[in-house]
């Protein structure tokens, strides 16, 4: 009789276990309705039928819950347990994150980005392991430019402008001032309130983000000039990763793995194109000549040096240059 409730109780506690659901909450910056939010919905999809209903994903666009830092505050604390975020984001956990996308005209194409990114990752998300956080996929955010209420066509022209900086980035506040430059510093939720009012005169971002938040609308003058990449990874808490079954969890990775590929490739095809829709809406696109483009060059010279250590980690920023140093070297 002993033997036989042992028996059952053990079942029980199996059964138990590989029934029980996993409700994930995940928030991100990305708009309703962009390439990333359909993306992360159909893999949200992707895990519910792999797991047979196990595993089901909320999504909270928009910055809903709030930008990257109360994001990644909210999942410390409980209230989220997964997010997709940017670069900036992960760097506020990681910090050797800044390197892929922080040193500007580091990269002259999505190849030697893509060689970069490949090389540092393994690293990367060891130590996001360590920090309690499970890395899902990378995924691209475009290429970012300078937008401003009239053109910038040398770096010198953004010093007529009130500058949209990430709040709680107290290295890249430093920097900005001590180039001359006026920075406001600003969570990217009251980016549209600070430039219809005037507070804000210029910020950077890729044309997608650019188009999904209207912000190209209070500031219709682009300098097209690829000054970084963007990327963007989703994340899940190491508790609640842990609460799914080893089968399902390689399911997950393989549906999120196709979704980042997926969403990387769109957003590479539709970056030229939403300039195009953007142009069309009253959009003014600035090329650059090569003495426009060798002052840019000579400006990122000059800063190298307070983002070196500062806003990305020497080691990192160091690694990042002989990469893509290696890279080109093989060409």
């Amino acid at each position: 009789m002993k033997k036989r409730l042992i028996i059952t109780i053990i079942f029980l506690l199996i059964s138990s276990s590989y029934g029980k659901k996993v409700n994930i909450k995940l928030a991100t910056l990305a708009g309703n309705g962009s390439p990333w939010d359909l993306r992360l919905r159909e893999m949200g999809q992707n895990w519910k039928d792999e797991s047979n209903g196990e595993v089901r994903l909320t999504i909270y666009p928009g910055g809903v819950a709030g930008d990257e830092s109360s994001v990644i505050r909210k999942m410390r604390i409980g209230q989220l347990n997964a997010a997709s975020i940017s670069t900036e984001g992960l760097s506020k956990i990681v910090p050797e994150f800044a390197a892929i996308s922080h040193i500007p005209l580091l990269y002259n194409s999505d190849e030697e980005k893509d060689y970069v990114t490949k090389k540092m990752s393994p690293d990367l998300i060891s130590k996001l392991d360590e920090k309690g956080f499970k890395f899902i996929h990378w995924a691209e955010i475009g290429w970012v430019r300078y937008f401003a209420k009239s053109p910038v066509l040398i770096p010198d022209d953004l010093k007529k402008h009130k500058m949209f900086v990430w709040a709680n980035e107290s290295q890249d506040l430093e920097m900005h001032r001590k180039l001359g430059f006026n920075p406001v510093p600003l969570a990217a939720t009251d980016l549209t309130v600070a430039l219809q009012t005037g507070m804000v005169t210029t910020f950077s971002t890729t044309p997608i983000v650019a188009l999904g938040n209207q912000w190209f609308a209070a500031a219709k003058h682009m300098t097209n000039y690829k000054w970084a990449p963007l990327m963007g990874a989703t994340i899940i808490k190491n508790e609640t990763w842990s609460a799914i079954p080893i089968k399902i969890q390689n399911l997950i990775l393989a549906a999120s793995k196709k979704a980042g590929i997926d969403l990387t490739n769109e957003i590479r095809r539709l970056d030229d194109e939403i300039i195009d829709v953007m142009t069309d809406y009253g959009l003014v696109s600035h090329d650059l000549n090569q003495d426009q483009i060798e002052k840019w060059e000579e400006f990122v010279d000059l800063i190298y040096p307070y983002i070196r250590g500062k806003v990305v980690p020497s080691e990192s920023f160091d690694r990042a240059i002989k990469y893509r140093d290696e890279f080109r070297s093989s060409k």
